[in-house]
């Protein structure tokens, strides 16, 4: 099995980032499929192109949350991945398979780091649903350029992602601990960034859960510095 390396978000050669929930609703079946998926990782050929492959669960026990970098969208094709891929066969309730979908292609479109050398424990991946490339780029811009310009303590970075469709923007946000977060929560610029999604035309809040990491395979590490 993989061990828990956290991923160089920001790095540069990271051209696609793929985004795969999957609820399965008890913690029990989330420490079951989220080893079964490491496993499963470790065990496979690595193509060219793929970066690293990232597995976190969430704190409530319902969800597992992965994600994979790859140097771009035509090297993921290249790879002939299974799309989706193959069910989790019997790891469900009462010895069910468990179905996956097809992952999100994902490019990272801006981040900000407010807290160099820290290191983060919980990740938070609030999304939002846009109407296009425009929308994207404008509630990103329009947060990153206000409320999110600083942060409350323990916000490490916020790196804002748009999907290939145009259809969705994911914010992969680093903090120190749970506190953090609900600092953050409890902050004005938590109020305006809520106020900003919903005044634009086009962005929709679907809100996010609180992620640990809970293993990963890295094929190429980020470069240092």
């Amino acid at each position: 099995m993989g061990t828990a390396t956290l991923p160089g978000v920001d790095r540069q050669d990271a051209g696609l980032a793929l985004v795969s929930p999957l609820y399965v609703g008890s913690p029990e079946l989330q420490q079951k499929v989220a080893d079964a998926i490491v496993a499963e990782w470790a065990a496979a050929p690595r193509p060219e192109g793929l970066l690293s492959q990232n597995c976190y669960v969430s704190t409530d026990g319902e969800n597992v949350w992965t994600y994979e970098q790859w140097t771009g969208l035509s090297a993921y094709r290249a790879s002939g991945a299974q799309e989706p891929p193959a069910p989790l066969r019997g790891l469900g309730q009462d010895g069910a398979d468990i179905e996956r979908c097809s992952p999100t292609p994902f490019q990272r479109y801006r981040s900000r780091v407010y807290e160099p050398g820290s290191v983060p424990t919980r990740f938070v991946a609030p999304a939002f649903d846009t109407d296009g490339r425009a929308p994207q780029r404008g509630i990103v811009d329009a947060l990153l350029d206000g409320p999110l310009t600083t942060a409350t303590p323990g916000l490490i970075a916020t790196h804002f992602h748009y999907s290939l469709d145009g259809g969705r923007v994911l914010n992969f946000a680093e903090f120190t601990e749970d506190s953090a977060h609900e600092v953050f929560l409890d902050s004005p610029s938590a109020q305006v960034t809520t106020r900003i999604t919903q005044d634009m035309p086009g962005v929709r809040g679907i809100g996010g859960r609180r992620y640990v990491l809970h293993g990963s395979v890295v094929t190429v590490p980020p470069a240092a510095g």
